[in-house]
């Protein structure tokens, strides 16, 4: 039996790590693993940004906490370019990127706090929002 976790959160500012906390309407969901499961075996990520500055970012995911075991995790789940758009000009693109791991091992202590925090490296492309499901099993 598998158990998830999803959280998401805005990171709008590069080389800043941003806990990913909210899960939509609910504000603080239990990071908690839960009891029984030692593993995530999967992880699915997706970010999108607004693309109202020029540049270009990679996105990544670290999860840490007591609940990790072997110490931080750090996981690069995608990336983003824009150009700024020309005065009098259509608004700036969509952007988006996503991952899925579905054969993920990394071991974890059940009942313990995982800390679970997306991060943008590069040029600024402006305002993005990164979600990730974890995926736990035995």
């Amino acid at each position: 039996m598998a158990r998830t976790i999803t959280v998401e959160g805005d990171v709008n500012s590069i080389d800043t790590r941003v806990l990913l906390t909210g899960q939509g309407s609910v504000t603080a969901p239990s990071l908690v693993v839960p009891a029984g499961m030692t593993k995530i075996k999967k992880l699915i990520a997706a970010s999108s940004a607004d693309g109202l500055a020029a540049g270009q970012v990679v996105y990544f995911i670290r999860l840490n906490g007591n609940a990790v075991l072997g110490g931080e995790q750090v996981i690069v789940c995608g990336g983003d370019g824009a150009i700024a758009p020309q005065a009098g000009s259509d608004t700036a693109p969509f952007l988006g990127s996503m991952l899925i791991l579905s054969d993920v091992d990394i071991d974890v202590r059940p009942s313990d706090t995982i800390t679970i925090a997306g991060e943008m490296a590069g040029v600024d492309i402006g305002d993005a929002t990164m979600a990730v499901t974890l995926v736990y099993g035995k």
